[in-house]
C-alpha cells in the first residue's frame, strides 16, 4: 500500500468551451473522485482540486460565433460545468477557474521566477496567418495533416491521434477552422518559448525516476527520443492571462502554458494564500495523482514537470499519471455536439440517475485500449452486474436477516472459505486501484459478489439453519459496500448505514459484525427499461431547445431577404488531391459558371451528381478549401443518410427561390 500520508488528486481541466461528455467525465472528473474517496477510505490527508479551463483559441473562437465575449462564454459554461459536477457526485475539495485572481497571480510569478533562471527565451519565427481572417492561427484555429502519424485532424498545438505536441507550421496541409479557408501564409511574430531542450537532463531523470506504464511511458518516451526542443508559451490573441515578459504587452499565455498551472494555484487557493498549501507540493510525504484522457499525457510528464523544474523553487514533481484510452461514440465515432454525436454529461443527468452512469462508465473504463459507447454493455453493466449480482446479493442477504432473524446478525464465526475470498478480492481491489487501474478494481469487487451468492446459494442458509453462512454472508456485504464506496458512493454508504456503519473507513474492512441489529431499510435498485433510456438520450440529443424569448435565435425578415437562394445544375465533378470527403463541383446558375467545394463525396459517386439540379446559397462569401475557390454552397439535408435538395426538374439554372 502506498506509504505517504498526504494525497493530491488533480483531475485534467475541463474546457470552458462546452460541457463534457461521458469521456471527458471518466478519463479526468470522475476517475479524479474515485481516487479521492479511495485514499480518504484508507485514512490519507487528500485533497482533491480542479477548474474549468476558461482562456485559450478555443474559447475566443467560440464566443466569436456566438457574438458574446471570452468573459462571457467561459463564465456561462463554467456554471453549467459545476451543476454537472454536483450531479454526478463529484466532490471537489476545491473546483475553480482560470480566471481566477489566485491563478492570475501565481502563473505570472512563476514564469517571472523561470524567466529570471534563464530558461524562459524569446523568439522571432514565422506563424500561420490566414489572409482571409487576418489573425494568427495558433492550437484550435488551425489544422491539418499531422507530420508524425498522418492523422488529418491534427491541431495546431497537438495531435489527438498519436499524441505528439505540434506547432502550427508543422502541419501539412493546414486550414483555417473559423473560414475553412488555406490562404495562410507565414509571418514574423516574436514569442517567449520554455526551453525544454535546456531542461532535456533534468526531465529525464525524473521520468527515470517514476513508474509510468502504457501509454504513458510510450508517448513520454517518444517526446524525449524526438528530442527535447524549445517550446512557445505565449500565443497571438487578446484572450488570457497576459504574459508579463518586457515586450510581450500584446501577448497572451498559450493555455497549456498556464492551464497545469492551476493545480498549484487551486490548491493555494484552497488555503487562501496561507502555508497549508505547501504540504501538498514540497517535501517527499505527498503522492500526486493526476487523471486525464491519454491526448494530454506529455503536458503532465514533460512540460508540466518542466514548468516546474524552471522555477527553481523544489516543487513535489507529479508521480502517478492516471491516463485513460478514449471513450468513443457508437461505432468508434468520436463525440461532436455540433454534429450531435453522443451524450453530454448535461443530456446524461436527465436520462439516467448518476450512479448508475457512474458504475457504468467505470466499469467500463477505457484502460488498455480505446471502448466505444454501447447500449448493449450500458444495459449489461447496470442490470446484469450492479442489479443482479452485486444488489441481488445485498438484498438477499441482509432481507434474510431481517426478515428471518429480527434483523440480528448470528454471533457466529465466519467461514474460512469465506474470509479467504474477501482477503484475496481486497488485495487485487487495492492493487488496482493503487496501479490507477479502476475497471480493474471494480471488476474485482463483481467478482466477490459472484462468489458471495454462489457461497449463498450452496450454503441454503432458510434451510440448513447456518449462523455462520448468514454472519459470512453479512460479512460480504460489508466487504463489498466499502469497496463501491468510492464508485458509486450513494448506494454504497446507504448499504452501510443498515448495518449501523456511519463514515466507513478501510478499517471497518476487517470488522466482524456478530450480533450487530440491521436497520429495518432496504436499498433497491430498479432495473433499466434500455428501450426508454436509450429514447430519451436520442431525444436529448436531437435538438437543442432555444428560449423564444431570446432574439438573437430569430432571423428577422429582411435578414432572411438578403439570402440568395438559386437553382444550379452540376455541369462536372473533380476529385481535390489529399481531400477524401470533397469534391469540386462546377455548376450553372444560368447566366454564369461557377466552383464549389461540396463536402458530399462520401455520399454520392461523381457520375449521380453530373447533370442533377440542386438548390445552392448563391451570395455565400467565397472562401479558398484545400486550394480551391468555392463560390456558392450547395443545401443538403442531413439525417441517417445525405440528401441533396433538389427542385422541379423544369427549374431553369439560375431561377431565383422565395
Amino acid at each position: 500500500m502506498m506509504d505517504k500520508q498526504r494525497v493530491l488528486v488533480c483531475s485534467a481541466w475541463p474546457y470552458a468551451s462546452g460541457v463534457p461528455h461521458l469521456g471527458n467525465l471518466v478519463s479526468s472528473l470522475l476517475s479524479g473522485d474515485v481516487f479521492a474517496r479511495y485514499y480518504r477510505l484508507l485514512g490519507k490527508d487528500v485533497l482533491y482540486v480542479s477548474g474549468t479551463d476558461a482562456h485559450g483559441t478555443r474559447i475566443e473562437y467560440e464566443a466569436e460565433r456566438e457574438g458574446i465575449t471570452p468573459a462571457e462564454l467561459a463564465d456561462r459554461n463554467h456554471k453549467k460545468i459545476v451543476e454537472v459536477i454536483e450531479g454526478f457526485g463529484i466532490a471537489f475539495d476545491n473546483y475553480t477557474t482560470t480566471e481566477s485572481p489566485w491563478h492570475k497571480e501565481f502563473v505570472r510569478d512563476i514564469y517571472l521566477q523561470m524567466e529570471a533562471n534563464g530558461f524562459i527565451c524569446p523568439k522571432i519565427e514565422s506563424r500561420a496567418f490566414c489572409r482571409h481572417c487576418q489573425k494568427f492561427l495558433a492550437d484550435r484555429f488551425i489544422v491539418g495533416t499531422c507530420p508524425k502519424c498522418g492523422s488529418p485532424h491534427a491541431l495546431g498545438n497537438q495531435c489527438d491521434g498519436c499524441g505528439s505536441i505540434l506547432e502550427p507550421e508543422e502541419l501539412v496541409e493546414p486550414r483555417c477552422t473559423q473560414c475553412e479557408g488555406t490562404d495562410i501564409e507565414f509571418k514574423d511574430t516574436k514569442h517567449w518559448y520554455l526551453d525544454l531542450a535546456k531542461l532535456s537532463d533534468a526531465l529525464g531523470a525524473y521520468v527515470d525516476t517514476k513508474a509510468f506504464q502504457g501509454n504513458v511511458l510510450r508517448y513520454t518516451q517518444q517526446m524525449i527520443e524526438d528530442g527535447l526542443r524549445a517550446r512557445a508559451m505565449t500565443r497571438d490573441i487578446k484572450w488570457g492571462i497576459p504574459a508579463p515578459f518586457e515586450g510581450a504587452e500584446d501577448k497572451v499565455f498559450y493555455v497549456w502554458g498556464e492551464a497545469a498551472l492551476g493545480y498549484v494555484s487551486a490548491t493555494i487557493e484552497h488555503f487562501a494564500g496561507q502555508d497549508g498549501w505547501k504540504k501538498y507540493w514540497f517535501g517527499d510525504d505527498v503522492h500526486q495523482i493526476y487523471t486525464q484522457g491519454k491526448d494530454n499525457i506529455t503536458f503532465h510528464t514533460l512540460i508540466f514537470p518542466g514548468q516546474l523544474i524552471a522555477s527553481q523553487q523544489g516543487y513535489h514533481l507529479p508521480d502517478q499519471i492516471a491516463a485513460t484510452e478514449y471513450l468513443n461514440w457508437i461505432g468508434g465515432d468520436s463525440f461532436s455536439k455540433s454534429r450531435r454525436v453522443g451524450l453530454y454529461c448535461d443530456q446524461a443527468l436527465r436520462v439516467m440517475d448518476s450512479e448508475l452512469w457512474r458504475f457504468y462508465l467505470l466499469y467500463n473504463r477505457p484502460e488498455g485500449r480505446d471502448v466505444n459507447f454501447s447500449w448493449e454493455e450500458l444495459e449489461k453493466a447496470v442490470n446484469g452486474v450492479l442489479i443482479s449480482n452485486i444488489a441481488n446479493l445485498v438484498n438477499r442477504v441482509l432481507s434474510f436477516v431481517q426478515s428471518k432473524l429480527d434483523g440480528v446478525v448470528p454471533d457466529a464465526t465466519l467461514d474460512a472459505e469465506v474470509v479467504g475470498a474477501i482477503d484475496e478480492k481486497v488485495t487485487a481491489y487495492q492493487d488496482a486501484m493503487e496501479n490507477g487501474a479502476i475497471a480493474q478494481a471494480l471488476r474485482s469487487v463483481c467478482d466477490l459478489a459472484g462468489f458471495g451468492n454462489e457461497y449463498f446459494q450452496r450454503k441454503k442458509p432458510w434451510a440448513t439453519k447456518d449462523a455462520s453462512a448468514v454472519a459470512s454472508g453479512v460479512q460480504f456485504v460489508k466487504a463489498m459496500a466499502i469497496m463501491l464506496l468510492p464508485i458509486i458512493p450513494k448506494f454504497a454508504a446507504s448499504v452501510l448505514r443498515i448495518m449501523g456503519i456511519q463514515n466507513a473507513t478501510w478499517e471497518d474492512l476487517k470488522q466482524e459484525l456478530r450480533g450487530v441489529t440491521l436497520t429495518s431499510d432496504r436499498v433497491l435498485l430498479e432495473r433499466i427499461e434500455m428501450d426508454q433510456i436509450r429514447d430519451a438520450a436520442m431525444n436529448a440529443t436531437a435538438a437543442k431547445p432555444k428560449a423564444a424569448s431570446k432574439p438573437a435565435d430569430h432571423v428577422s425578415f429582411e435578414e432572411f431577404k438578403r439570402f440568395d437562394f438559386r437553382i444550379a445544375e452540376i455541369l462536372s465533378v473533380d476529385d481535390i488531391p489529399g481531400a477524401d470527403k470533397l469534391y469540386r463541383l462546377q455548376v450553372d446558375l444560368g447566366n454564369e459558371l461557377r466552383s464549389c467545394v461540396a463536402g458530399i463525396k462520401a455520399h454520392f459517386p461523381a457520375e449521380d451528381l453530373v447533370g442533377r439540379k440542386v438548390l445552392v446559397l448563391a451570395n455565400l462569401e467565397p472562401v479558398t478549401i484545400r486550394g480551391v475557390r468555392s463560390e456558392c454552397m450547395i443545401l443538403a439535408a442531413k439525417g441517417e443518410t445525405l440528401s441533396l435538395l433538389e427542385p422541379n426538374p423544369r427549374a431553369e439554372p439560375g431561377s431565383a427561390v422565395s
